[in-house]
């Protein structure tokens, strides 16, 4: 005789559904452990509600139903049949445009039950549309490829912008060159976004030109490729939409349109690669019909082809990453578009693959399993989608997959020899505080090694890695820097971990031996065990010996705070000098911006030393009754550092009788 977990399964089956294989006696019972009995009290008279074993075994179909139900984030029926395209959660494409708008209204239909907190009847075989068919064979290829993060930064007379991968370009809002300075000028009272074209000159630097977003744009970043401003954009005409606009400035004091390209959905980033553009959107369409366009400047939209339309195999909504390769030394020309039916917020790329992941949430509501008696949450559960592309031509998609938790940037992600390591904080579903894993994935993104569970009660803050070594930062309390050996991917192993306080937002390579952190310095609030965050923190770590990691220096700058505790692009590299150096503000006593000021602190590793070379406080960028200022980025021509940021002026605001305004200002210092 069946039990009721195979009457449940046998339910799915009958209606084209793989129920969960995780669906058996023992996950109810550890869903119910824990759990304390239930007072529920009357007008005169009390009484107490006891879960019995009798009372467990009798629910205990109801809860596995409950369970799927609550759970069916993570076990949601497919939209479609899995096609030969790689993964362990397999892409699949469409044939037909009615397929695209059948599984977008699929997927749009589990969304609004979601968002009405109603779940499938599973009980009851109510499962919509999901179990139908309407997918057909397609396929693609790739092959895998290694890389490795390093220490990057400049060497020329110049620098560039600091990215993960060398020959990777990241979009930036400043930018510089030998000569000039590029700077995207910040929105104040509805005043227009400008790329503001500065010729650096010390004490005579001044803006020579600018370009000026249009009524219906919102410039986000850009980038400077030789002659070529590639300026990034989210459009609002019916429907947002990203744009990438090339201008020729071979002439700096004119900058030219040359051409655009426009694809759906909002900007989420970019990279580029010589002159080849990658440009990711994410677009929610709204009904069935609302499919991912493409356009050249003015031209009638086109939508995406259906053959360049795919499926992750279990999408959250009804959201599309789009992806473009676009030439941009040829006006802007796409060489290719991808749609995929599936989220997008976050991008990791490397010179021969793009990754483009995803967070997706649902809180589990266990009401309906005790439903006239007790409410019972537990935190919300969270797993990251991942899709694959190949750089070739066609941009092919390659592969798809889930893995556990959130990642925290993409610092969490690195291809190495062909597998990708992904860096993840989730929800222990038993006993609901937070664990971090490490999962190590193949060139089909199938899972061949993990480590889960790491650092109860923490998150992760930082993530690098050097080789087969991932260097990962947690915190709660204490910032434990944790060493994990990934030279055999299908068992890495923590080797070592060493405890400071305060946390690490970003880990830098100086050497195989030495690593650099740059975060938050905390200090506990008076005389109690509440922290806080209370200024940077620069730390070195001996990695030498990855058994017994250790601190090598600290310096901590009570009071201040920078862009780049939040920001990898704000640190500065100087690889001739082999210095950093970063922009600073401080806020005096936190409740005014009277003597508060602004900066740039320039340092050096020495054998694993830091030495302030400068702590350079700007006249510009000074806050008072009259006005307030932060120096915000810095860039370095020559020998000279450039401090760029915003000074909102109160004298400008009562002479014009209007609201907020603030202008660009410029400071500057050499090297000492």
């Amino acid at each position: 005789m069946k039990n009721d977990f195979d009457t449940v399964k046998d339910r799915f089956a009958s209606d084209g559904v793989n129920a969960p294989d995780d669906i058996n006696e023992d996950m109810v019972l550890g869903q119910l452990e824990g759990v304390e009995p239930v007072k529920v009290k009357k007008k005169k008279t009390g009484m107490v509600l006891g879960i019995t074993s009798a009372a467990v075994a009798s629910v205990a179909v109801i809860t596995a139903g409950a369970f799927l139900a609550t759970n069916i984030f993570f076990s949601r029926v497919q939209v479609g049949t899995p096609v030969s395209v790689s993964g362990t959660a397999k892409l699949m494409q469409f044939n037909t445009r009615d397929e695209v708008k059948k599984a977008v209204g699929n997927a749009k239909k589990f969304q609004n039950n979601i968002n009405s907190g109603e779940r499938y009847n599973v009980l009851d075989g109510d499962v919509l549309e999901y179990g139908e068919k309407v997918f057909s064979a397609g396929s693609a290829n790739g092959s895998a490829a290694g890389s490795a993060s390093g220490l990057s930064g400049s060497s020329s007379s110049h620098n560039s912008t600091y990215v993960q991968h060398t020959g990777v370009d990241e979009a930036d809002n400043v930018k510089t060159d030998s000569e000039y300075i590029y700077y995207l000028a910040p929105t104040s009272n509805g005043m227009k976004h400008q790329i503001q074209i500065y010729r650096a000159a010390q004490k005579d630097t001044e803006m020579i030109s600018a370009v000026t977003e249009l009524n219906d744009s919102n410039f986000r970043e850009f980038y400077v490729n030789g002659d070529r401003l590639v300026v990034l954009s989210e459009v609002y005409y019916s429907d947002s939409s990203t744009e990438a606009s090339v201008y020729d400035i071979s002439d700096r004091s004119k900058p030219k349109l040359l051409d655009s390209f426009c694809q759906s959905g909002n900007y989420v980033s970019s990279r580029m690669i010589g002159d080849t553009l990658y440009l990711v959107s994410d677009y929610y369409a709204y009904n069935d019909d609302d499919l991912p366009e493409t356009r050249n400047k003015n031209a009638t939209p086109d939508e995406v082809p259906v053959n360049c339309t795919y499926s992750v195999e279990t999408p959250a909504d009804s959201r599309f990453l789009v992806v473009s390769s676009v030439d941009t030394q040829n006006g802007a020309k796409a060489l290719s578009t991808k749609s995929i039916l599936g989220s997008a917020d976050d991008v990791y790329c490397n010179q021969d693959y793009l990754y483009v992941n995803a967070t997706e949430y649902e809180t589990q509501d266990y009401n309906r399993v005790i439903n006239s008696f007790a409410s019972y949450y537990t935190p919300t559960n969270v797993r990251t989608q991942i899709v694959k592309f190949s750089l070739n031509d066609n941009l092919d998609a390659v592969a798809s997959c889930y893995v556990k938790g959130e990642i925290n940037n993409q610092y969490s992600l690195d291809e190495y020899n062909g597998n990708l390591r992904v860096a993840t904080t989730s929800i222990n579903e038993k006993n609901s505080f937070e664990v971090n894993n490490l999962y190590v994935l193949d060139s089909e993104l199938n899972q061949i090694g993990s480590v889960e569970g790491f650092a109860k009660d923490e998150s992760i803050k930082a993530v690098r890695y050097m080789g087969d070594t991932a260097y990962v930062i947690t915190y709660e309390e204490t910032d434990p820097l944790f060493v994990i050996d990934l030279s055999t991917p299908s068992d890495p192993q923590i080797l070592g971990e060493v405890k400071i306080s305060g946390f690490s937002t970003m880990l830098v390579p100086i050497d195989e031996n030495t690593v650099l952190g740059i975060g938050y310095n905390t200090d506990n609030v008076y005389y109690t065990d509440m922290e806080v965050q209370d200024g940077i923190k620069i730390v070195t770590f001996d990695v030498s010996d990855k058994t017994n990691p250790k601190v090598l220096d600290t310096k901590v700058f009570k009071g201040y705070y920078s862009e780049v505790q939040n920001n990898p692009k704000a640190l500065l590299v100087n690889t001739e000098r082999n210095d950093f150096t970063i922009p600073f503000s401080c806020y005096g006593d936190g409740y005014s911006n009277y003597d508060s000021y602004s900066g740039v602190i320039n340092f050096r590793i020495s054998d694993g030393k830091i030495d302030i070379v400068d702590e350079y406080r700007s006249d510009v960028f000074v806050s008072s009754e009259n006005g307030s200022a932060e120096v915000s980025r810095c860039v370095y021509v020559g020998n000279t550092i450039y401090m760029l940021g915003n000074v909102w002026e109160y004298d400008y605001y009562i002479k014009n009788n209007t609201d907020d305004v603030y202008r660009t200002s410029i400071d500057w210092v050499d090297y000492k």
